[in-house]
């Protein structure tokens, strides 16, 4: 393995580790003793979406994903990785890749929360984001895109998650929505919509339907088959299967 494969790698656990610290310093002063007994939502996260609100400060998780993708007669195998983390309140810190080795650009996300419920479920969140070159075939500088992301919670037992981006470089709009619902204390039904188009580029949207578990309170596993809905597409299917970290 190479080493800026190696440092790929790598990244997303040291960076868990230190937004882990620091939120979780910051967390300590803040949260009350209700919010130490419930440091975490009642409902997982999406399996490859956004959260559509940051998470509450000395809140981090990991999202890692193995990847196996179909495309004509072969397959190819990659992973992703998505770390969030409340920093303070109302702001939140996303890293994220969907595809290390395959994808060209990993992203970095700031969230900040305008309007929240005092659950904190429920809201509307801006986003600034930057898109720096990681993988092959990648151009030598980043790019910015904006973003609006909500969350709501009609009823206890499912989650709405949506965010939209729009590169004005480009012109750029891509949008995912996420559904999660649960069934019982450990299992928990996802279905996401995702999709893509610019100007003088191939639209594309892709449907996901996924189970997580929950094996102990903090930490999920879960399995996915995500195939495109339109004609333009990028691959044909992808199984994914996935492992969800607490802080």
């Amino acid at each position: 393995m190479s080493s800026s494969r190696l440092n790929l790698v790598l990244l997303p656990i040291v960076l868990a580790f230190v937004t882990s610290s620091v939120a979780q310093a910051h967390g300590d002063e803040e949260k009350t003793d209700e919010g130490a007994m419930k440091s975490h939502h009642e409902l997982v996260h999406p399996f490859m979406a956004h959260m559509g609100m940051p998470d509450e400060p000395g809140e981090t998780s990991l999202r890692v994903t193995s990847m196996q993708e179909r495309n004509g007669q072969g397959s190819t195998g990659t992973y992703a990785f998505h770390i969030e983390a409340g920093i303070i309140d109302r702001v939140g810190l996303h890293l994220r890749n969907d595809g290390v080795g395959t994808r060209k650009n990993t992203e970095l996300m700031v969230q900040y929360a305008v309007l929240k419920s005092e659950s904190s479920s429920d809201g509307l969140a801006l986003i600034g984001e930057v898109e720096f070159p990681t993988g092959p075939n990648a151009e030598n500088r980043g790019r910015g895109l904006l973003g609006i992301s909500f969350a709501l919670t009609p009823v206890s037992v499912i989650g709405i998650n949506s965010v939209i981006h729009y590169g004005p470089e480009q012109k750029m709009i891509d949008a995912e929505i996420a559904f999660v619902g649960r069934l019982t204390k450990t299992l928990f039904p996802v279905f996401e919509l995702r999709g893509e188009s610019s100007p003088g580029d191939m639209t594309t949207a892709n449907s996901l339907f996924a189970c997580k578990f929950k094996v102990t309170p903090e930490n999920t596993i879960g399995v996915a088959y995500q195939i495109p809905i339109l004609m333009a597409r990028d691959y044909d299917s992808q199984l994914l299967m996935q492992a969800e970290f607490n802080f």
